[in-house]
């Protein structure tokens, strides 16, 4: 099993009509370019699409995909309503948070919070914080510590029900 990419990273750049309708076109960019390559290199060429459509060019994504190439098993009884809430504090004294479907139950205490001190855990907050302080809020501010984790469910949509109900 391992996470493999496709020989080329996606660029879609989106436009608006004057009607408000949307539309996109997609470009394709060698998987091993930089990203900051990439972010030139798209910048150019939405000045040169601008140029050539009436439309309003709204942004675009650059997105490096990668799959798993022998997909796993999820564990029996796995439900991805069941999320585990982790909350950061940033370097900037704000918060930004996000959840993990199908949370594993050693990481929880019997109240629903998450134990913050479990191994598995320490090793998120390791990767999250530590790496070269890559990962950020959507402020752009880096991410410090792990303030609070907890357990929540949400509602299940009919797709996700179980079938044997």
């Amino acid at each position: 099993m391992a996470l493999t990419n496709l020989p080329t990273a996606s660029l879609k750049i989106d436009y608006r009509d004057a009607s408000g309708s949307k539309g996109s076109s997609v470009f394709h960019i060698p998987y091993g370019t930089l990203a900051s390559v990439a972010i030139a290199a798209a910048d150019a060429l939405s000045a040169a699409l601008n140029a050539l459509s009436d439309a309003a060019i709204d942004g675009y994504s650059i997105t490096y995909a990668k799959t798993e190439d022998t997909p796993a098993t999820p564990t029996v009884g796995s439900r991805v309503e069941e999320k585990g809430n982790f909350v950061w504090r940033t370097a900037n004294g704000r918060t930004t948070r996000f959840s993990i479907p199908a949370v594993v139950d050693s990481i929880l205490n019997a109240r629903g919070s998450i134990d913050k001190s479990n191994a598995l855990v320490l090793a998120l907050a390791a990767v999250v914080t530590d790496v070269d302080l890559v990962f950020a809020s959507a402020d752009g501010s880096d991410i410090t510590a792990l303030l609070e984790a907890y357990q929540s469910f949400r509602t299940s949509s009919t797709r996700q029900l179980p079938t044997d109900r």
